[in-house]
């Protein structure tokens, strides 16, 4: 999904209070708000730059909720359906929250994308406590006054918790439901998308399984490293580099990120192409379990036979030195020997 083509069409805003609040209730109104070019923008670059690097790929779970799936088709049916459908997501999100979850507002639109064509784009946006949801009524119905939403989101300070853009291949057919999704809320405990929102209130589960993907990832990555890069000593810091993002706090991978951050301009359409060799897409972010893979030590065979067991850190602090030489490569061990045994 070309996310940084999004487009939005129309807009609807409802008030979603913290669950067990008795002094907030939830407010839905009742048409799209009058969109301005400015906060058109702001919504399209909001769902953009959550999405780019920390969206992750979804479809629909059969054995989940339905609502947002059901809601979903029938926007891509009609889509003067918006209101009807986006009452039902923030009652549902209303339902699917528990105390911990702060109070926000539900936004959901119609937007176009790229080569996917209509979407409707979901997001709960932070709203303080304290800061009173204002309504105005236009033609009888009532909407989210324009002046408060432009107070509360132009100033750029306003977060969004979670977003999501979604699609379904077949209008007919709920379970065709695809997009791409994003938590802004995870904590280092979290991994990827909160299930509340996922499964509970999307209704969807994750496209790609995290554990093949990672595996997939480091497959690509270590062949990309045996069989294409020339040089001993970017061998072992692209390994260091690969070591360290299993093993780091974010949560997500997306290769070609990986491979602007970490490797030389002149390595990344090989490594890029690994990937795609692979079956992984460079440019979609999966989610970062390591079941299947071994990431504390690595080993350095030798031309006639030894092998060596280091850890990351061993590189990283110079203890394994790992150089280019002009007919082939050293090692250097810096180290105090502990023991040695001798047969």
């Amino acid at each position: 999904m070309n996310i940084d083509s999004l487009r939005i069409d129309e807009l609807v805003v409802h008030s979603v209070p913290q669950q067990a609040d008795e002094f907030e209730r939830l407010i839905l109104t009742e048409a799209p708000i009058a969109l301005d070019d400015e906060l058109r923008r702001y919504f399209e670059v909001k769902i953009q730059d959550s999405l780019r690097e920390d969206g992750l790929q979804i479809v629909a779970d059969e054995l989940a909720s339905d609502v947002v799936r059901a809601g979903v088709a029938s926007v891509a049916r009609d889509r003067h359906a918006l209101v009807a459908a986006s009452r039902v997501f923030a009652e549902h999100l209303y339902s699917a929250q528990n105390r911990r979850n702060p109070p926000g507002l539900l936004v959901a639109a119609t937007a176009t994308v790229d080569d996917d064509g209509d979407v409707v784009a979901i997001l709960k946006l932070e709203r303080q406590r304290g800061v009173h949801f204002t309504i105005a009524e236009v033609d009888g119905r009532n909407v989210v006054d324009l002046e408060f939403l432009r107070r509360l989101t132009l100033t750029d300070k306003t977060r969004i918790f979670k977003t999501a853009v979604l699609g379904v291949a077949d209008a007919n057919d709920a379970l065709t439901l695809h997009g791409s999704a994003s938590d802004d809320q995870r904590g280092r405990d979290q991994i990827g998308i909160a299930d509340f929102f996922l499964a509970t209130f999307l209704g969807c589960k994750l496209r790609t399984n995290p554990a093949k993907a990672t595996k997939d990832f480091v497959s690509a990555t270590q062949r990309f490293i045996n069989d294409d890069v020339p040089s001993a000593e970017r061998q072992a810091r692209y390994l260091v580099s690969m070591q360290a993002r299993l093993d780091d706090q974010v949560l997500d991978i997306t290769p070609r990120t990986f491979a602007t951050t970490q490797l030389l301009a002149q390595d990344r359409p090989t490594f890029l192409q690994r990937v795609v060799e692979q079956g992984l897409d460079p440019d979609a972010a999966f989610q970062k379990d390591t079941a299947l893979v071994r990431t504390a030590k690595f080993r350095v065979l030798f031309e006639h036979g030894m092998v060596l067991l280091a850890a990351r850190g061993d590189i990283a602090e110079d203890r394994l030195q790992i150089d280019d030489a002009v007919n082939g490569a050293s090692v250097r061990i810096n180290d105090s020997i502990k023991r040695l045994d001798g047969r």
